[in-house]
């Protein structure tokens, strides 16, 4: 019979959650890639604008490790406590009043694509969370009127 030292079992530990955290990187990348496509239908260069902030360069101590910040939803990569990465999508109320739910409903489905369980392995589906409609608009109008600097960038997606 074999026993498990406890350094075994927290290197194992250890290795489990930073093949999980590398996941969680990935499918922010790709959940980001798919919400940009999502924005070149419009003709609207302000509906096209992209903010990203990359909070481990900002300098400040913060939980945040990316932002992706459009005028419809903010999708951000993050450290929670014990060190598990997670992924916070928010939309804007605003948004959804004024253009309905289609275009919603696509960006959930591209938060949902790339962290279902069928996908990853290890399992990343607890890794999402989606919270009730905000005011991401003047949050984004706040962010593009600061600019870029060392840590965000400001885009604009390809019109179709």
């Amino acid at each position: 019979m074999n026993v498990e030292t406890q350094e075994q079992t927290d290197l194992k530990t250890a290795q489990e959650l930073e093949a999980r955290n590398a996941e969680v990187e990935k499918a922010y990348s790709r959940i980001v890639k798919g919400a940009k496509a999502l924005l070149s239908p419009f003709d609207s260069k302000k509906y096209r604008t992209w903010i990203q902030v990359e909070h481990a360069k900002s300098g400040k101590e913060t939980n945040l490790i990316n932002e992706s910040i459009c005028c419809f939803w903010n999708i951000t990569l993050t450290s929670n406590k014990v060190g598990y990465k997670m992924i916070y999508f928010c939309y804007d109320e605003e948004a959804l009043n004024r253009f309905g739910a289609r275009l919603y409903n696509r960006a959930i489905r591209q938060l949902f694509k790339h962290t279902m369980q069928e996908k990853n392995k290890p399992n990343i589906e607890d890794c999402v969370r989606v919270t009730n409609p905000g005011k991401i608009q003047s949050f984004f109008l706040n962010r593009l009127a600061q600019g870029e600097n060392d840590f965000i960038t400001i885009s604009v997606q390809d019109n179709d």
